[in-house]
Parts: structure tokens; sequence; C-alpha cells
């Protein structure tokens, strides 16, 4: 059996200590999105340092995809990397986190889920900094024909985008060259999103914009538009992937604000297909 719930769910996954500077969150800010408009002086405390501002999307970054990708291929995850798609990702931002440091990725996986046509694993990761946790990270991890182990998936209690008109519609038109200016801050290699030849493996035209980029354009767009550019007064985002973004294309993020969140849609304008669903941000 490809996947194995016992064995996963018993598997220890290494501590592992992730490092970054101000540069690697510039970089970051920058392959998200910020200052596009050299004219909008708020971005600049996003690409300018001393003391860059973080996203809190910038968590995801911290524990290294490398770790993910190790347990890929191991006893319990005997499966091709070619059927790995992500699925979910929700952030809890504890305490802000700082423009450099390092922090111990403690992790765990909590979830082995069959949807028949696919199978599902969640990693969820607490990272530390000294004894303090400053942010948790939860990775539902897609394997698709890789379904068919018995254990049936726990239902979910879900905040979803209203039924009526956005209140807003936000507009970004990603970079022919996205992928691969995310690709070196965020750490994430995987070669689906910059070699063509191993995209069209995995059935796609071409690389595809990794859907973590997806995320955290909209998780500094909507700071931007609803938070007044101030990622401190965030305190949880999270989101369902539902299907990939082409380099170049441009995203339509459909808003509404509802009590003390903020939820989101978010459509690909060129296929009118969604890709990120009820995208939530949470204010502290």
């Amino acid at each position: 059996m490809p996947i194995n719930p016992d064995i996963l769910l018993n598997k220890d996954l290494e501590e592992v200590e992730g490092y970054w500077s101000e540069e690697r969150i510039i970089l970051y800010n920058i392959a998200v999105g910020s200052s596009q408009d050299p004219m909008n002086k708020s971005d600049l405390k996003f690409t300018v340092g001393p003391s860059p501002k973080v996203l809190p999307s910038f968590a995801a970054c911290i524990y290294p995809m490398e770790s993910v990708f190790s347990i890929i291929g191991s006893e319990g995850l005997e499966v091709s990397m070619t059927s790995l798609l992500h699925g979910e990702q929700k952030i809890t931002i504890h305490k802000d986190i700082p423009s450099y440091g390092k922090a111990r990725a403690r992790s765990k996986i909590t979830a082995v889920e069959d949807y028949i046509k696919f199978g599902s694993v969640t990693i969820k990761s607490d990272l530390f900094m000294d004894n303090d946790k400053i942010a948790t990270s939860e990775s539902v991890m897609l394997f698709i024909g890789e379904g068919g182990f018995g254990t049936k998936p726990k239902k979910k209690d879900r905040l979803t985008s209203p039924k009526t008109d956005p209140q807003k519609v936000l507009e970004y038109k990603t970079l022919d060259n996205q992928a691969i200016l995310y690709r070196v801050p965020s750490g994430d290699n995987n070669p689906l999103h910059v070699d063509p030849d191993f995209a069209k493996v995995a059935g796609f035209e071409k690389p595809i914009l990794h859907g973590l980029c997806t995320y955290g354009i909209t998780c500094k767009k909507l700071i931007e538009s609803e938070f007044s550019n101030d990622p401190s007064r965030v305190s949880e985002i999270s989101a369902r992937f539902s299907g990939p973004v082409t380099p170049g294309n441009t995203l339509l993020i459909n808003v509404w604000n509802q009590d003390s969140y903020t939820i989101a849609n978010v459509i690909e304008k060129e296929t009118n297909s969604v890709v990120l669903k009820d995208f939530i941000v949470k204010s502290r």
C-alpha cells in the first residue's frame, strides 16, 4: 500500500532549523508582489531595509520544503513526486516574526485521509525561537491517484465566502518569471514550477506558479487593501488551493469583510477558474 496511515501517523519527523536574513525577507516580499508600484511609499517598508516588514505568509517558508519532500518515497508514503499537489495551508501567528533569525520546526503528521481519487496528508509544524512559539503552519498535501487505503476523511467546519457579490475586487498580474523569482526566497525547488519537461510529465503544458506564491500574493494584496499594509494586525491566514496558475496570467481577488476577518476567493482571469478558495485573514 503506497500510503499507510498507521506508519505515517507514528512517523517521527526530524526537528529542523530554518534560517532567514533581511535580504531573504526582501526577496520574498518582492516575489509576492511588493513594490510593483515604485510610488507606493508604504511598500518601501517591505522592500527596503533595515528591518523590512515580514508577511505572515512567509512562515510557510521557514519549515524547509526539502523536509517535506524527504518523506515522499519513504516508508508509509511510497508515492511519486509527480503526484504531489498542495491542498490547503493555514498559518497562525503567535508572535511577530522578526526580519532575521532562525527557528526550530517541530513537526508531526496529524492526519492521513482517503478521498478515493487522491490521498491527503496533513503536516503541522510549530515554529520556535528560543522557547517562544512564533507561528504554527499546517500544510495539507494531496497525492493524486493514491487513494484507496480506507481512512475516511473527518468532517471539517469551514468559513466559506458569501453567495453575494464581492464588496471589492483586487487585481494582480503575475510575471512570466514569477515562479523563478519565488523559488529563491521560498526554498521551494519543486521542478514542477520551473522545468517544462517535468511539468509535462505531471500533466501541465508549462510550469505552474507555486500555490504558496499565489497564497503570498493574495496575503500581501489583502493586507495592503484591508489592513493598512500592516502585517502585525493579522493573526491567521488560511486557504484551499483549487487550481493552478500559469505565470503571466492575472489574478482577480474577490473580497468580503466579515466581522473580525476578511474572506476572499481568487480567480485566474484568463481561464475564469478559481485557484484559491476561502482565503481567510483574521485580525488580532
